[in-house]
């Protein structure tokens, strides 16, 4: 394909997130290539990623299976639920496209978490993005998470109620780029370290988001098995 052919099947879908698919293209995401490579770092710096099989959660694009492979990702499964399956929804071309333009080690499918159970895998990393305020049940999607995460869990989610220090789950509404109005939750870290620890992480890990500062929290759940992670600022431990 030429990159004329390229960029002109780009400008005629609708991008969630901007991938730089050569060096001169990239393609018009809702979100900025700046915001998400910042992080893609915040999530990615801490681990060390060569060799490790991913697993992605509301890839939109996939802009972070493709930043897990260029730093030495093995492999990645990237997957989308709403963005992919709604009527009219075109997100998921647009993904297969990006994966074909960049040569990329990964396979993309439609996958709802809430459906997911130990026999569809195991994978070192799982990354789950915007999960919680798109979803009913977003624990349901987490638990299923966990049972296929073989090393770390990624989290990143909208956050509410961080001046308590109770566990709060708050119920919110988010309009999506591609046109729907989605409702969910916003956990706070309180409710998210032991709800992780129910579910078999030995350890977790909590920054705010390196854009959008407490409004968006990140977390990493490590298995009792990885032992390779460093806990540096500004991530800190959840007791």
């Amino acid at each position: 394909m030429t990159e004329a052919t390229l960029a002109a099947q780009v400008a005629s879908l609708p991008w969630l997130q901007s991938l730089r698919l050569t060096t001169d293209l990239v393609t018009p995401g809702a979100r900025p290539e700046a915001a998400l490579e910042a992080e893609a770092e915040a999530l990615f710096g801490p681990i060390p990623l060569g060799g490790m099989t991913l697993l992605e959660i509301g890839a939109g694009n996939g802009f972070f299976s493709l930043a897990a492979l260029r730093r030495g990702a093995a492999s990645a499964v990237v997957t989308d639920h709403l963005a992919w399956s709604l009527p009219g929804a075109q997100a998921g071309v647009a993904t297969m496209l990006a994966l074909q333009a960049t040569g990329a080690a990964a396979q993309a499918m439609v996958l709802d978490p809430r459906a997911l159970t130990a026999e569809f895998g195991r994978f070192d990393l799982v990354l789950g993005t915007a999960f919680f305020e798109q979803l009913f049940n977003p624990i349901l999607a987490l638990r299923g998470m966990a049972a296929v995460t073989g090393q770390v869990l990624l989290i990143e989610t909208a956050q509410a109620a961080l001046d308590e220090a109770r566990p709060m789950l708050t119920a919110t509404t988010r309009a999506m780029p591609y046109g729907a109005l989605v409702s969910g939750w916003a956990p706070n870290p309180p409710l998210m370290a032991p709800l992780l620890r129910d579910l078999g992480f030995a350890r977790i890990l909590y920054r705010p988001h390196p854009v959008e500062g407490a409004a968006r929290g990140l977390y990493a759940a490590l298995k009792p098995e990885a032992t390779s992670l460093r806990c540096a600022a500004p991530w800190t431990e959840l007791s």
